[in-house]
């Protein structure tokens, strides 16, 4: 099909100046071919697509429709939105993609006593167990970040319901995973559209549209030529990026089995629409070489890649280039004006069914009736509600006249709910022959009343175990303050040292029940004071004769805590600082037989330097007065605290200790993740007193280097310690950090 330029055309290059009316010819320019640009799917190597629209632009080469698939879809829909290249490279390479795929940054926004609350190290799995049936979430990444990124780069043309009534006709392929078949997007919510065709089956969770579960488009037609024939093309620009030769497989695991079968999929549908291709079509194939499709931090590389495939068919792209006056006219027509501000008449929340909306009103800071907002900031709102723990996503959307706009956020919550499981595991070599190990499992189930009470049981196996149950109850709707009552038996294994020589074991049993009053300040602070009451055991194992033990005996305390944390993640932070204060005093109370007080302190603030880490780590406790119980003598050493010395290696009721570490980044696993791999030094010092001069230390002085990071098995830890005078061990963690004794625990 064929098309005149209409006179509008003329009047458009006659208003920009580029040709007089008056020497505009009085006849119809010529006719060209409609132009349909295809834009295929890869990840992060559809970066490429940029670089091809940056390369149209220079040649002066028009585009009349867009179809794209996953990443294609993503890039497409912005620009069929009207956004001219030079603006769709800003906002994609001002993308955080570790914030957007990774979901780095997300803790920053978490509330304080959801920062404090049990977390699996070794993996962000949840299960769930809803009505009887055991369910898992639908995609192991979060998408909240991806949705809004996408609902940013496309915030002025949402209400556009229609997608032929874009700047350019536009259509969005996904597939449906429960009628087996390709689905054309051609209206509706232009950001679900694309994120319909970017929810790679498995990682991301499905889109839901009636009767039909949507998956990224690329299972059916990574390339769509065809739809663009269908919808406007005399011509297709068909970018793609063809999979290099994988060379011998003969080997293959079933994780690499699985995935070459499906990419084989892939590879079949794209070949098929290449193949149709004919000689008045545009095929820009992007070589990728060994780049990957979760290499977001790559965009810019691959936005060079597809200027450089681009060039590569400049002569073919040259034979459909306007002249200036024309390419001008067109893209006057296209171009979209911004209106990134609106001021709110009215703020709702709906869709909740267990979470209270009053609860979710007073999270939100921005977007309250006559403030003036834009979409990064209603994003920031909506992910501040996600930050709650509470949702699968959190959805808005803007309605109503320019003079009154209404926001609506539409949260969704967990459908894998209300019932959360999430298990976990730590492995530690303490530089003896011994290997420690810890299974922990834990059982959340929230908002079991109107304030948004919370229920938590944990049952942990190995060296130390414990079975325990809490309930976290706010009082207020902010939840700014709360009480919170606790039950735990808990049993542990732990070493007693002399000058290095291991001369005892002790088995510690404790069994307790807790009252706590706290305040939360926020996503940074909480203080809590409350009461404790239980018996202790301490029984000699193994060890020489005389050595104290205690059977069961009361011991009932106060204790207050203040914590404030702003570390951007608890392993290895690059930056934030981490404050423990704490108070304990046991007296009489209840019937309780010992009497003593405690006061320990924690300073480790953490600084980002390119990528490397420098942290800071100062703490220190006092007995103030009495006898502590020998299951509550604080305990210094271990690869965590200080490493060359055992967990346990120092024990007492007074110390000091000072350390610094500098972590330098050598290689990145998945740093959309943060998953990168460090070499460290570290230095430390530190003394142990004791009211026995057996068990001083003197003043300790040690060095330590590591090779550190985190992983998809979470954070591990290698690391050659020399303590001066004492000992040289090599010790080894991976996954949940095994308790070594001392408020030196709570950093990690």
């Amino acid at each position: 099909m064929r098309i005149k330029y209409p006179l509008w055309v003329a009047f458009v290059i006659a208003m920009t100046g580029s040709a007089p009316a008056a020497e505009l010819p009085e006849s119809p320019p010529a006719e060209r071919p409609r132009i349909g640009l295809v834009l295929g799917g890869g990840g992060a190597k559809g970066g490429a697509h940029i670089g091809v629209l940056k390369v149209l632009e220079e040649l002066r080469v028009p585009v009349d429709c867009v179809v794209g698939t996953s990443m294609g879809a993503l890039v497409g829909a912005t620009f069929a939105s009207g956004t001219p290249p030079a603006d769709i490279e800003r906002l994609i390479t001002d993308i955080n993609w570790g914030e957007t795929v990774g979901g780095l940054g997300s803790r920053d926004r978490m509330p304080i006593e959801r920062k404090l609350s049990p977390r699996p190290y070794s993996n962000s799995l949840e299960f769930g167990i809803k009505e009887g049936e055991f369910r898992t979430a639908s995609g192991l990444v979060a998408s909240q970040n991806i949705e809004d990124t996408i609902r940013i780069l496309v915030s002025d043309t949402r209400e556009t319901r229609r997608f032929d009534d874009l700047a350019m006709p536009f259509r969005a392929i996904a597939t449906d995973i429960v009628g087996s078949e390709m689905v054309i997007l051609d209206r509706g919510d232009l950001a679900v559209a694309m994120r319909a065709s970017m929810a790679i089956p498995g990682v991301f969770s499905p889109v839901v549209q009636g009767d039909k579960v949507l998956v990224d488009g690329g299972l059916m037609r990574n390339i769509p030529v065809d739809v663009a024939r269908d919808l406007c093309a005399d011509v297709v620009i068909a970018v793609w990026f063809p999979e290099p030769d994988p060379g011998p497989m003969n080997d293959l695991s079933p994780v690499s089995a699985m995935y070459r079968s499906l990419l084989a999929m892939v590879i079949a549908n794209e070949h098929a629409q290449i193949d149709s291709l004919n000689e008045n079509d545009v095929n820009i194939s992007v070589p990728i070489g060994d780049f990957g499709s979760a290499e977001f931090n790559r965009v810019p590389e691959a936005i060079e890649l597809g200027r450089t495939a681009a060039n590569a068919a400049r002569d073919s792209l040259q034979r459909y280039a306007l002249p200036e006056p024309e390419f001008r006219a067109w893209r006057a027509a296209i171009d979209m004006p911004r209106a990134t501000e609106h001021v709110l008449a009215e703020v709702r929340i709906t869709g909740t069914n267990r979470v209270d909306p009053t609860f979710l009103y007073t999270q939100l800071q921005n977007t309250v009736p006559g403030e003036t907002i834009d979409a990064r900031k209603i994003a920031a709102e909506a992910e501040r509600l996600y930050a709650l723990g509470e949702f699968d996503r959190v959805g808005h959307r803007l309605t109503g006249p320019a003079s009154a706009r209404v926001l609506e956020f539409q949260p969704v919550e967990k459908p894998w709910g209300p019932d959360i499981l999430q298990f976990d595991f730590g492995l530690a070599s303490t530089g003896d022959s011994e290997l420690h190990a810890n299974l922990r499992a834990d059982h959340t189930r929230s908002w079991i009343n109107s304030r948004g009470g919370r229920w938590h049981n944990g049952l942990q196996l190995g060296r130390r175990s414990f079975i325990s149950s809490d309930f976290y109850q706010p009082l207020d709707t902010a939840q700014r303050f709360f009480v919170q009552p606790r039950a735990a038996f808990e049993r542990y294994i732990e070493d007693l040292y002399l000058d290095g020589d291991r001369i005892a074991d002790y088995t510690f049993q404790e069994a307790y029940g807790q009252f706590d009053f706290g305040v939360n300040f926020g996503t940074r602070a909480q203080a809590r004071i409350g009461l404790r009451s239980g018996r202790t055991e301490a029984d000699l194992r193994t060890g020489l004769p005389g050595l104290p033990e205690a059977t069961w005996q009361t011991d009932t305390r106060l204790h207050a805590q203040f914590i404030y944390d702003t570390r951007n993640v608890v392993s290895l932070p690059t930056h934030g600082t981490f404050v423990n204060l704490r108070y304990l005093q046991s007296e009489a109370w209840f019937g309780g037989e010992t009497d003593y007080r405690i006061v320990e302190g924690l300073v480790a603030p953490s600084y980002n330097f390119g990528g490397d880490s420098f942290s800071l780590i100062f703490g220190g406790g006092a007995l103030l007065s009495g006898d502590v119980p020998l299951s509550e003598q604080i305990e210094l050493g271990g690869i965590r605290t200080f490493p060359g010395l055992r967990p346990g290696e120092l024990r007492g009721t007074d110390y000091w200790f000072a350390g610094t570490r500098y972590l330098r980044r050598l290689t990145d696993l998945q740093p959309v993740f943060g998953q990168s791999v460090y070499a460290g030094i570290r230095l430390q010092a530190g003394e142990m007193r004791s009211d026995s001069a057996l068990l001083d230390s003197g003043t300790l002085y040690g060095i330590s280097g590591s090779l550190t990071g985190r992983t998809p098995l979470g954070p591990f830890l290698l690391s050659l310690g020399y303590v001066i005078d004492e000992a040289l061990r090599l010790q080894f963690t991976i996954g949940r950090p095994i308790s070594e004794g001392s408020i030196l625990d709570t950093l990690h």
